[in-house]
């Protein structure tokens, strides 16, 4: 395993449908979010929406070819995030009002969603370097810092949201 033959979709500029596919395929296997009625559901409408409006939030980590992990980040505003910490709407809701009102010109947080990693490829940094690589590309052509927040699932997942907010130098609110 060596980092050189280690991709990201947002560095490469492409992300298409099996990418999308293949991501939320993983993300369903390891969070079940189908079976999470409050959790973001990886249907259709929502990868479509993915592909074709925020493809550099979904960004695919591949060995030699093969997926091994993904990050996935949500550009969102400030009065969404202070209503998903504080349990006045759900992920499901937060997405479906992100799809109708916010766009990469007037996003002022971020949700760092979900990322996974395949056993044998953890522990690397790569979840954060994927995140971080996403945050960086959509704020490019922005005079910004966004608040990152997160809804952490595991000891792992804190630590990432946290290495990442520390990398980036931007604030973090965890729920």
């Amino acid at each position: 395993m060596n980092n050189e033959k280690i991709t990201f979709s947002v560095d490469i500029g492409i992300l298409n449908k099996k990418d999308v596919e293949d991501s939320s395929e993983m993300a369903e296997e390891f969070f079940e979010m189908e079976s999470k009625p409050d959790e973001m559901p990886a249907s259709e409408e929502n990868k479509k929406f993915i592909l074709e409006k925020i493809p550099e939030c979904d960004n695919v980590i591949r060995e030699d070819g093969k997926i091994i992990g993904f990050s996935f980040i949500i550009p969102c505003n400030k009065d969404i995030m202070e209503r998903f910490l504080s349990n006045k709407i759900s992920e499901r809701e937060l997405f479906e009002e992100v799809k109708s009102k916010i766009n990469y010109e007037n996003f002022d947080t971020i949700y760092l969603c979900s990322s996974f990693i395949k056993e044998g490829y953890r522990g690397r940094g790569l979840s954060i370097q994927g995140s971080v690589k996403s945050i960086k590309k959509i704020i490019a052509d922005r005079e910004i810092k966004p608040i990152l927040f997160a809804w952490t699932q595991t000891k792992e997942g804190e630590k990432s949201v946290k290495r990442t907010a520390k990398e980036l130098g931007f604030e973090l609110r965890i729920k």
